[in-house]
């Protein structure tokens, strides 16, 4: 893409920041390239360049211990005050279409985010060589849903975390059904 549309590009990455607060570094690309406005590399140039100006912010957050499907914390993505100082006098430089576009996005995909930051697995070595993970669903002030199980490697542990997030209610349906058998229908 051309070096003009940079400035804009800037814009857009603020514009997505400001209507999902706190949303994760690759929901933010997602969205991003996604509006067609940028290319990977563009996302890259100009999001290191956002950030580095005191734009927007980019970290994991010390209260939360959820972790992508790469066991890496997730990093969130915040405007700054002066991102949003930024972005209050020059938003209307991004085409309507794309403001559109992006908010349209960003509501279909809300629920998606709050479940993704919901679960969360966390794995510990044990003092008798074992991993213990740990998975929960977080539901409100009400608690919400966590399981413990020990598992003799790494890797096995590993596997388990990620099905967990990526198919949590598959996987809490075979644990109920184990654990009532075959015989009870679940209501």
């Amino acid at each position: 893409m051309q070096s003009n549309h940079i400035p804009v590009h800037k814009l857009i990455l603020l514009y997505i920041a400001k209507q999902a607060p706190g949303i994760r570094r690759s929901r933010l690309r997602d969205a991003a390239l996604a509006s067609l406005s940028m290319d990977y590399l563009d996302f890259s140039r100009v999001l290191e360049e956002v950030t580095a100006s005191g734009l927007l912010s980019i970290a994991a957050r010390q209260e939360e211990s959820l972790l992508d499907a790469q066991d890496r914390e997730v990093e969130r993505c915040d405007l700054t005050g002066k991102g949003r100082r930024t972005l209050a006098a020059l938003e209307n430089q991004i085409p309507a279409s794309t403001r559109r576009f992006l908010a349209a996005y960003l509501d279909e995909r809300l629920s998606q985010r709050r479940a993704a930051d919901t679960l969360s697995s966390v794995i510990e070595a044990t003092s008798d060589g074992r991993y213990r993970l740990t998975c929960r669903q977080l539901d409100g002030e009400d608690g919400g849903f966590s399981f413990t199980i020990l598992f003799p490697t790494e890797a096995m542990a590993r596997k388990a975390g990620i099905s967990w997030r990526e198919q949590p209610a598959s996987v809490f349906s075979a644990l109920i059904e184990s654990l009532l058998g075959e015989d009870e229908k679940m209501p």
